[in-house]
């Protein structure tokens, strides 16, 4: 997975009235947390550039490459939690997590599952049931995956995948 360049501006103000000036002048107010910091630092994203990221990217083990405009900091973040308006999706709100690059990291990684149906599958005498769309996987923030293939092709009535199953790159 690559890293999403990216540049953020310092906040200095909080409250809610504070973001929606913030959301009104075209950003998105953000929190960054990570092991390395006493505390969380608050952030603006361009929301423009936000909404970009996540149509293109499907906002899903995003990791961002942010460098702070004016402070010269840049580090690498995860984003952790994204909170949108229910009916007009506009970004209310980014939680990331810092990350340091040596250190394995946890994520929730999603499954391409794809194939050629059974000829039973397409009559309609038995059906392809797909527990999990997603796997937890444990590396360097470097070697994530975007996705993980899972090809269906081959099984039989009574098979089954399993994570024993699935093909890992590294």
């Amino acid at each position: 997975m690559a890293l999403i360049d990216m540049t953020v501006y310092p906040r200095t103000t909080s409250g809610k009235n504070a973001n929606r000036r913030t959301r009104a002048a075209g950003r998105t107010p953000a929190v960054v947390y990570g092991n390395h910091r006493e505390q969380a630092s608050c952030l603006e994203l361009d929301t423009a550039q936000l909404e970009r990221i996540l149509d293109t990217h499907g906002g899903q083990n995003l990791m961002f490459s942010l460098k702070v405009e004016g402070a010269g900091e840049s580090f690498v973040a995860v984003m952790r939690d994204l909170q949108q308006h229910p009916v007009s999706d506009l970004v209310y709100h980014c939680d990331l997590l810092e990350i340091p690059l040596d250190v394995p990291l946890t994520l929730e990684i999603g499954l391409n599952i794809h194939g050629e149906m059974n000829k039973l599958v397409r009559a309609g005498d038995a059906i392809v049931d797909v527990v999990r769309r997603t796997v937890e996987v444990e590396c360097l923030p470097r070697d994530v995956p975007e996705s993980l293939d899972v090809d269906y092709t081959e099984l039989k009535i009574g098979d089954k995948l399993t994570v024993r199953n699935l093909s890992f790159e590294k």
